[in-house]
Formats: C-alpha cells, sequence, structure tokens
C-alpha cells in the first residue's frame, strides 16, 4: 500500500461517507489501485452506497479476508460482516479491534491508495487509527454551521497532536442550488470552512454544494465528477511532497491481545 488516507469529521451527518467514496472513484478514474476501508462499525455506509450485501462477503482458510470489488474499488466493511438490521453493541477496545482486523486481515494486495472512511468522533477508534496505521496524510470533513466547525476543530487539534499531516479541508453542503435557478441557499450558513481553514492554516480543497438528484447515484453525476477530480489531483499532488513517507504495508494486530 503506496498512500494510505484518512478522511476524517469530529462530527457526524457531515457526508463523510460520501465524500471518502467519491474520492477513491476519482482516484480509480485516474488509473490507480484504489481501496476503501469502512471503518465506521456502529454505522457503516459503504455497504449501502455501494449496493453490497454480506453474503457477497468471501474469507479464506487462513482467515484473510477477500475485498470486494465495486466500481473498481477494492473496499471493505462492518456492513459486509453483521446484518443491517443489527446494531453493533459493543465498548470501545472490542470496536478498536475490529477496525484493526478488518485493515490488517483483508488482502489488498498491491495499491496505490488506501481511504479509510473513519467514524465521526475523538475517541478510542479514532485515536487507534491515527496511532496505529501509518497515514500518509489526512483529509477533513466539515459542514458550514457553528456546531460543526466546533466539533472539526476539536478533530483538527487531536490529529495535530498526533503530528499527522492535514492534507487540507472539504466543506461539504456548503450551499443548495435548484436545477432550475441560479439562485444560491446557504441553508446551514455560509462560510464556516473557509474560516477554519484559514485558522489552521490547511488548504481549503472544495465547498460542494448540496444537489437534486433523479435516478442516478451522487458519484455519478458529471457535476460532482467535476468536483471530485480536481480534489483528487490536488490531494495527489500534496501525497507526492510527502512521498518519503510512504509505506509498504499495513501493520499486522493480534487483536485477542
Amino acid at each position: 500500500v503506496k498512500n494510505i488516507v484518512g478522511v476524517f469529521s469530529a462530527k457526524g451527518g457531515v457526508g463523510k461517507s460520501a465524500i471518502a467514496l467519491q474520492f477513491a472513484i476519482s482516484l480509480k478514474n485516474k488509473g490507480y489501485k484504489v481501496g476503501l476501508v469502512d471503518a465506521d462499525i456502529y454505522g457503516p455506509s459503504q455497504a449501502v452506497l455501494l449496493n453490497s450485501e454480506p453474503g457477497e462477503l468471501k474469507v479464506t482458510d487462513n482467515k484473510i479476508i477477500e475485498p470486494l470489488k465495486k466500481k473498481g474499488i477494492s473496499f471493505i466493511s462492518m456492513g459486509l460482516i453483521s446484518n443491517e438490521k443489527m446494531p453493533v453493541i459493543w465498548r470501545g477496545p472490542m470496536v478498536s479491534g475490529a477496525v484493526m482486523q478488518l485493515l490488517s486481515q483483508t488482502n489488498w494486495g498491491e495499491l496505490d491508495y488506501l481511504v479509510i472512511d473513519t467514524p465521526p468522533g475523538t475517541g478510542d477508534v479514532q485515536l487507534t487509527l491515527l496511532q496505529k496505521i501509518p497515514l500518509t496524510g489526512t483529509v477533513i470533513v466539515t459542514t458550514p454551521q457553528n456546531i460543526s466547525i466546533s466539533d472539526c476543530r476539536k478533530g483538527i487539534e487531536m490529529i495535530k497532536k498526533l503530528s499527522i499531516p492535514i492534507l487540507g479541508l472539504i466543506e461539504n453542503m456548503s450551499w443548495f442550488q435548484p436545477k432550475d435557478s441560479e439562485k444560491k441557499y446557504y441553508l446551514f450558513g455560509k462560510g464556516g470552512g473557509e474560516e477554519l481553514a484559514t485558522e489552521y492554516e490547511i488548504d481549503l480543497l472544495a465547498q460542494l454544494p448540496l444537489i437534486e438528484k433523479d435516478e442516478e447515484e451522487l458519484h455519478d453525476l458529471d457535476q460532482m465528477k467535476e468536483y471530485f477530480e480536481a480534489i483528487a489531483d490536488k490531494i495527489i499532488k500534496l501525497l507526492k511532497k510527502l512521498s518519503s513517507k510512504k509505506v509498504d504495508s499495513i501493520p499486522q494486530t493480534n487483536v485477542t491481545k
């Protein structure tokens, strides 16, 4: 695995999972080998976004998980292990261990990029990911409103304390623009992500709108493809600057200890 990118947000409901998926697809469309990990044990979304079910998952005799191939991406999710209606009622250490197992016991093969869709918050799971996984860099996702910015600030502080590079910030749901109008409606306030990026001197990678869609999936819309092609280009350039920190493998962890 040449580059491991964590998509983080300390606030839930900001569209982080959709952004992680669209980013991964954009990298794949540029010809890279890409993997995607849905590390949100309590509320996995990628299995739903990629229209996948638990029965599709295969485990070898050596207890190595074979990732699914969807949209040209290798991906794994707790949503492929637990039933959609079955809640995961685990304490922090068990969740952290499960995340490490998903990462270290999956046969990723050779990847240019492994994108990790992390759970929201600043607790055990996030700390485990930041401390034990050799992340090349992180991308922060927020929405413009004050409560999201406040929580996101805590997440940035945690990442900075652990000296992990922040590649940039994406402000999602920046405005709503109907199909039949040029007018923009700032439903959640305006400029919060820009101010946060300025405060921490990190790149504002994009401001993404809320858009209307019909039958198409969000990641299939031309408008979103254009946004994420630009985001992927920026992140690729930033990662090249960090090339001296490249990793070749994910550490194997015995989660039973």
